[in-house]
């Protein structure tokens, strides 16, 4: 996968030259390819969220009988159509994805080793008995792993120094920046200020939408909402500002995929489920969805027990 990834994004390079602009098609192309997993899970996570009163219920009424709220737990899930599981499935597919593109675009800056230079020089001094004086400064390119050699990424970058696009060398971190001024790191700084806003607005975006609905907030999952937007700049901050480009990218990706959800998906009406007792005592519980009545339309006849007529009279049945 790390090479097909390399891969791809060295096509990209092919038909835009341009550093920032191949990684930033390269995010898109991948968070369009999960995308179908993050709706499946978003509609998951959604009607659990809807039917979380009756589970309640269940939970309340069998909270002394593990092994009976479990039997009842899973003829809910059945009734219903649900699986507890899939909200959780496609973060798990999707986070060996992540991490692979995550080390293809660490390894595109990774420096040449000069160790084989050092010991080459001490041996040539050595083998004519003479003692090796300092190592000249040799210029470290970039060896980006992961790359074929025939392509255009890799020539370029095995070349180079720096990475540079939109001004900036993708290489270097904010803190390496901001060893040469602030004014010199203020591009990579505001780079990394603009995670921090889009992660907090994404996880707001969610809160909001629950909130709307009534849905009760898990606490420790209100902690992590709150900490999450919190370290994503912190983690940027020290990476170099190749992998800000990504995490900018995706997270703006992340922003536009969840509006997108608020104004469709999270419009459907809930369906109401209601949880039923049977008529003895400790009995089993049965699912069934209910169903608002439907409107009569106005100026409709009421059938069944006789029609009525303009007059208001009745006309009685033979």
């Amino acid at each position: 996968m790390s090479d097909a990834i390399a891969g791809l994004l060295a096509w990209f390079y092919e038909l835009v030259p341009n550093y920032g602009v191949a990684i930033i098609m390269l995010t898109l192309v991948v968070m369009l390819v999960l995308t179908p997993l993050t709706m499946k899970g978003t509609r998951s996570m959604m009607a659990m969220q809807r039917l979380q009163p009756e589970m309640k219920k269940l939970q309340e009424r069998y909270k002394d009988d593990r092994e009976k709220l479990n039997e009842e737990m899973m003829a809910f899930y059945k009734e219903n159509q649900i699986n507890p599981l899939s909200g959780c499935l496609p973060l798990f597919v999707q986070l060996p994805v992540f991490i692979i593109l995550f080390r293809v675009l660490q390894g595109l800056t990774l420096k040449e080793n000069l160790a084989g230079a050092h010991l080459g020089w001490n041996a040539g001094h050595a083998s004519v008995g003479s003692t090796a004086p300092a190592l000249p400064d040799l210029v470290r390119t970039f060896d980006p792993g992961y790359l074929e050699h025939t392509s255009a990424l890799y020539r370029d970058l095995s070349n180079a120094t720096q990475m540079r696009a939109f001004g900036l060398d993708l290489s270097v971190s904010s803190t390496d920046a901001l060893t040469e001024g602030l004014m010199h790191a203020l591009p990579y700084v505001l780079m990394v200020v603009a995670v921090g806003i889009t992660s907090w607005y994404q996880q707001r975006q969610i809160t909001a939408r629950n909130d709307k609905r009534g849905v009760e907030s898990d606490p420790n999952m209100a902690i992590m909402t709150k900490v999450m937007p919190l370290m994503m700049p912190v983690f940027a901050i020290g990476m170099p500002a190749g992998l800000v480009v990504y995490f900018l990218a995706s997270n703006m990706y992340r922003v536009g995929q969840q509006g997108w959800i608020t104004r469709t998906m999270d419009h459907a009406a809930p369906a109401t489920v209601t949880v039923e007792a049977s008529a003895k005592d400790g009995g089993e519980v049965t699912n069934k969805a209910t169903k608002a009545p439907k409107e009569r339309p106005a100026g409709s006849k009421r059938t069944g027990g006789g029609d009525t007529r303009p007059g208001g009279t009745k006309k009685k049945k033979r």
